[in-house]
């Protein structure tokens, strides 16, 4: 119910009582011809909702009948997604679902279709936006796909003074990038208040346009080249202006040498802040992660990128500012090399690891727990059930048995259910012990 009152207005609704039903039949077969025009408007909200070409379903319902043409020619959700893939010269379906549309939010699609004859280009975008442009107020969504450079650099040039007060989704798709080197992607200039969900590929964006604020969903992939020596800064600058900010997927990631500054550097340039909700970080780029825990709290942090491996310079960082008690997975890899700091840095792990009280699944990779801070995990982690040891050293099977044991017993400790062992060079286990480890796990893997 909740999700039809939300795809239906009130203005609809009064449209309908204003229909009038139709006769009662007594042939069994024009049952679904008798149903009131508010039944069959709620039926047509749900069926475009589910539809793979809503446009096709709000043509088809308004050519059955007379009663169902006249409930889909009121019914304004019905036509609300406007989109332009299709190489013709005129656009009169496009202009008919704005007129029926009335006063309703809409979706606004570009292809790049509508340019591939050549010569009309400029022309059709031109009609395109003569049409949508007086109605940006009512944008809820503009998507944008694939345009040739020219038509789109034209495009977001004209929208730079348009207002967009609604507009919740903006996603532009490129496949290559525009030939115009000092060209930037700065469109609705005056702002976009509504603005929730940005998405952008292959667009040279500027961090400082009015766009990257408030949002809820940032997703950026592709880096402009003028943008290698970006640092984290930039980033949390971002972060600083949308306080509801959820999740922030950027790749690939071009690191400069501010960027390698690290998060020490950071903290002493900016104000700690903290994001509640803010549950999915995945830029790809280790440093710029790194800078942005010591200044950013995160405690509903759910997951990093898959191919983030935690090092232990960051260790003091969780346990003193940034504890990532949501945090569900975590990979920890050790120095590639002699490190005169690891000693005192792995220190810090039995405390780091108390403050992940929701962690479901650790790899350590390359890592040497010295003969001891393996054991930290008999009392830490109480959610944990996967375990992965690549590379490792400075552990035994028994110690690992012993561990395992601990948290069988231990209360309000979950046991482990997965485990898996590779390339421990050294590690030697007897075969009564493997047995065990079959009997209590899941899940083995030793390579």
């Amino acid at each position: 119910m909740r999700r039809l009152r939300s795809k239906t207005t009130s203005s609809d609704l009064s449209r309908m009582a204003s229909l009038r039903s139709p006769t009662p039949s007594t042939i069994p077969s024009s049952l679904a011809m008798e149903l009131p025009p508010d039944i069959l408007y709620y039926i047509f909200v749900l069926a475009q909702a589910d539809a793979s070409e809503p446009r096709n379903l709000s043509t088809t319902v308004s050519h059955v009948c007379q009663l169902w043409r006249a409930v889909a020619v009121h019914a304004s959700v019905l036509w609300t997604r406007i989109i332009f893939d299709s190489d013709r010269s005129q656009f009169d379906d496009e202009t008919l679902f704005l007129q029926r549309s009335r006063d309703a939010s809409l979706e606004i699609e570009i292809t790049s279709q509508p340019f591939e004859t050549p010569g009309t280009s400029s022309a059709r975008l031109r009609s395109i936006l003569s049409l949508i442009r007086p109605h940006s107020h009512r944008w809820r969504a503009l998507r944008v796909f694939s345009l040739p450079s020219r038509v789109f650099t034209m495009l977001f040039d004209d929208l730079r003074s348009a207002e967009a007060p609604s507009l919740e989704t903006l996603s532009v798709t490129q496949q290559a990038w525009t030939s115009r080197a000092d060209w930037t992607f700065r469109p609705f200039e005056s702002g976009t208040p509504s603005l929730k969900d940005l998405r952008l590929k292959k667009v040279p964006w500027d961090f400082t346009a009015p766009l990257f604020s408030d949002l809820q969903k940032l997703i950026l992939d592709g880096i402009p080249g003028r943008a290698r020596a970006l640092d984290a800064e930039a980033l949390y600058t971002v972060v600083e202006r949308c306080p509801e900010l959820e999740e922030v997927h950027i790749w690939p990631f071009l690191s400069g040498g501010a960027g390698q500054t690290g998060q020490f550097h950071l903290a002493s340039r900016v104000a700690p802040i903290r994001r509640d909700r803010l549950k999915k970080l995945h830029i790809d780029s280790p440093a710029i992660i790194e800078a942005l825990l010591g200044v950013v709290l995160l405690p509903s942090l759910l997951r990093f990128p898959p191919l983030y491996h935690m090092r232990p310079a960051v260790f003091p960082t969780i346990c003193r500012f940034n504890p990532l008690s949501s945090l569900r997975e975590l990979a920890i890899e050790g120095p590639d090399g002699p490190d005169s700091a690891f000693e005192e840095l792995v220190g810090y792990l039995p405390e780091m690891l108390r403050a992940l009280e929701s962690l479901e699944g650790l790899n350590f990779y390359y890592f040497d727990f010295r003969g001891q801070w393996l054991r930290c995990l008999e009392t830490t982690c109480p959610r944990l059930k996967q375990l992965a040891l690549t590379g490792c050293a400075g552990f035994t099977a028994e110690s690992l048995q012993k561990v395992m044991a601990r948290r069988i017993k231990a209360e309000g400790m979950l046991p482990l259910d997965t485990l898996w062992i590779v390339d421990c060079h050294g590690l030697t286990m007897e075969q009564d012990l493997q047995t065990w480890l079959v009997a209590n796990l899941a899940h083995l893997r030793l390579a």
